[in-house]
């Protein structure tokens, strides 16, 4: 910035037509002296934490981020209070909060400005991993609403630990997806894996409608181990993205 002034000085001055002028020449290299004199007299920008980022990216996304969220939770809850069995379409209720996700996540792939945040000061895995948490956040406020109600509507907090599985693995599944499509950086795909995303949860409902026997207390253990492995990818994704973090590397390739 300060080199910018330098030249922009330098060029405002000779354009005046004094450029032969000794007198005029050293007032010019005062004045680039002491241009430099302050530059050095600035310390180094302090680099923003990350919990300050993180604020930060609450500011500009968070609204859209919530809002998203706050919309399918509304449409979930009517649905829910005329549903029989309501409890067998968690697993199709958490499937639409992970997909409600995708719009912010995947708007630097719409806009193409994959490449710009990569280089800004935060990095793009930064930005990745502050949506993330915010997107987190907001679907864990909406599942433990939706799991309310829904005891609410059982009258009942027995096979509470069901449900939970029963909202969590559908969760993780899509959102190992949607990692696993950021870090791919192919945009093409996107059309692809939301459509295969959405599926999944019509995939979920036919589930409740065609295996009831699935959501029974003797299928607790298939569950069980659903939820390991799609936690187990989960977590990976997670890794990978720490890991570029501190490497200083993109989460994925650049378009």
């Amino acid at each position: 910035m300060k080199n910018r002034r330098i030249e922009e000085y330098l060029e405002s001055s000779l354009r005046q037509g004094e450029k032969g002028s000794p007198r005029k020449m050293e007032e010019i290299a005062a004045g680039c002296i002491e241009i430099v004199r302050r530059q050095s007299e600035y310390e180094e920008e302090e680099r923003t934490g990350f919990w300050q980022f993180l604020s930060d990216v609450l500011r500009f996304e968070g609204p859209a981020i919530f809002g998203l969220q706050a919309g399918v939770l509304f449409v979930v809850c009517l649905q829910a209070g005329f549903m029989e069995n309501v409890s067998h379409y968690i697993s199709v209720f958490t499937s639409l909060f992970a997909l409600a996700v995708i719009p912010v996540l995947l708007r630097s792939q719409f806009y193409k400005m994959g490449e710009m945040e990569a280089v800004t000061r935060a990095s793009g895995v930064e930005i990745i991993l502050a949506k993330l948490i915010l997107a987190g956040a907001a679907n864990l406020i909406c599942i433990t609403v939706l799991l309310c109600l829904v005891m609410r509507l059982q009258n009942s907090r027995e096979n509470m630990g069901q449900m939970i599985l029963y909202g969590l693995v559908p969760y993780l599944v899509c959102m190992s997806a949607i990692l696993r499509l950021i870090r791919l950086r192919r945009k093409e795909r996107i059309s692809v894996w939301t459509v295969v995303m959405a599926g999944s949860c019509v995939g979920w409902g036919i589930s409740a409608k065609a295996l009831p026997w699935l959501y029974e207390t003797s299928a607790a253990g298939i569950w069980i181990v659903l939820f390991v492995i799609f936690a187990a990818f989960f977590g990976k994704e997670l890794c990978l993205i720490g890991e570029m973090k501190r490497e200083g590397k993109p989460y994925g390739i650049i378009d």
